[in-house]
């Protein structure tokens, strides 16, 4: 199998066909069109407080604006220009995902760097958190291991206690679980001739657990009504898109189709139930399939979310239940999607899924941004990660991602990105020195950038 890269584009892959992108929105009830218009560039704070026009829109504004009369709109442009995060408006739940990059080369060190307070990338990641206060945080790329040591290290020596002049949190409900990355399949999968590594594991990975996710809340969890699909075979999904040959038979046995896991989480919000479904999908580098992996696992969220229609009947939980979110029921798509690119397949146009799951009238977009990323480079105000330089210039990419359902009404939102000064700026440098340019480094936790959204849910009339 070559493992070369290639580079995925938006056309969508339904019923084993290729067609435009919107067909996956189709699919979810989309008109063809972007459910909700794109929201204008501005100058945003690291804070980007985009506040609540109307259900369903987000709107910002400019800092160069003369000062509103509106006292609302007048502490959106002084958060803007200290670059502070907003306070949530009293009633809103706030949903984070921050893609943090605690991880390890080998399995136990993250638990042993957490086992007390005082590790220098968990004070960063902690105060990011903190400076953004989420009432429920979903944490990718973080080790993860089964008796839970690490997410209960975190949870209690570093988001509790304050950090960078900021208050601890306490979470006490938190979700960890299994997932494929770093496990070992038994074939070989990347035709090295030798059984086992990270090219055999059912997920990237050095060992098992690694880049894992967790979630913690504010809020209880139904634990008897969570739902995760990381033993889901790759071949259960009808027309998928793992290409002819690639595997052997005994190969197409074993694979799973999701490279961290599929997560959904029901979360009970003083009386109302929240679906929060996360993911941490493959990227086009990740292997020679890497691409058609991330397009189906991107999929598996538009087939579990069009209960009714026939196409979330392949979906079976890891308990044996069958089907996909009941229709009508709120939910929060989050994780590290990856940007919106990927491969060509067969000499043809490959869909990007994510670029479909934003044009589902089911799905809205706050589409938050960041003056932050705007400095960095004015056509990428909604990124959320730094690749790199390309030709003297910053790479960026959105690839963290918040879509909540249309039902809820998204009252804010934004990308923890301050500029250089503003408050918080230590934590999202991406020329100190140190490291590769744009990986972390002693003072950046992340390439990424954590996302933030403010939901009122007692304006959605959700159940």
């Amino acid at each position: 199998m070559s493992a070369s890269p290639r580079v995925l584009r938006r056309v969508m892959l339904i019923g084993g066909a290729l067609a435009p992108a919107a067909a996956l929105a189709a699919l979810l009830g989309a008109p063809g069109a972007l459910a909700l218009p794109a929201a204008p560039a501005v100058h945003s704070s690291s804070a980007t407080a985009s506040v609540a026009a109307a259900p369903h829109r987000v709107s910002s504004m400019d800092f160069g604006d003369s000062l509103p009369s509106n006292p609302d709109l007048l502490r959106q442009m002084m958060w803007i220009k200290s670059g502070q995060v907003p306070a949530a408006a009293d009633g809103d739940l706030r949903v984070a995902t921050f893609s943090a990059g605690l991880s390890r080369s080998a399995p136990g060190g993250l638990a042993e760097d957490l086992s007390e307070p005082g590790d220098a990338q968990g004070l960063q990641v902690a105060e990011t958190v903190q400076r953004a206060a989420p009432d429920v945080v979903l944490l990718t790329d973080m080790d993860v291991d089964a008796g839970e040591e690490v997410a209960q290290s975190f949870r209690t020596n570093y988001l509790a206690v304050g950090t960078g002049g900021q208050r601890g949190i306490d979470y006490p409900h938190m979700y960890v679980s299994e997932v494929n990355r770093g496990v070992d399949t038994g074939a070989d999968l990347d035709d090295d001739g030798i059984i086992g590594g990270p090219g055999d594991a059912f997920g990237p990975g050095e060992f098992a657990g690694q880049h894992g996710m967790v979630l913690y809340s504010k809020y209880p969890l139904d634990t008897d009504g969570i739902r995760t699909f990381h033993e889901l075979p790759w071949t259960a999904m009808p027309d998928n898109a793992i290409p002819e040959g690639a595997y052997s038979e005994l190969e197409l046995s074993v694979l799973r189709l999701s490279s961290t896991s599929h997560w959904d989480i029901p979360i009970d919000v003083d009386g109302q139930t929240v679906h929060l479904l996360a993911a941490q999908p493959s990227r086009a580098e990740d292997g020679p399939t890497g691409a058609e992996r991330h397009h189906d696992e991107m999929r598996f969220w538009a087939d579990y979310l069009a209960a009714g229609t026939g196409q979330d009947e392949y979906i079976v939980d890891d308990e044996g239940r069958p089907g996909g979110l009941s229709t009508g029921d709120p939910f929060v798509l989050a994780g590290d999607f990856g940007p919106l690119t990927g491969t060509a397949l067969d000499d043809s146009d490959h869909p990007s899924a994510v670029a479909g799951m934003l044009e589902a009238d089911l799905i809205q977009d706050p589409a938050p941004v960041s003056q932050g990323a705007e400095n960095l480079d004015e056509s990428e105000p909604a990124a959320t990660e730094v690749l790199g330089r390309e030709d003297g210039a910053w790479a960026l990419a959105r690839s963290d991602y918040l879509l909540p359902s249309s039902s809820i009404t998204a009252s804010a939102s934004g990308v923890f990105w301050p500029v250089p000064g503003q408050l918080g700026s230590q934590l999202t440098r991406v020329n100190a020195p140190g490291g590769e340019l744009g990986e972390p480094n002693e003072t950046t936790p992340s390439e990424h950038r954590l996302v933030w959204t403010d939901l009122d849910l007692a304006g959605s009339g959700t159940d």
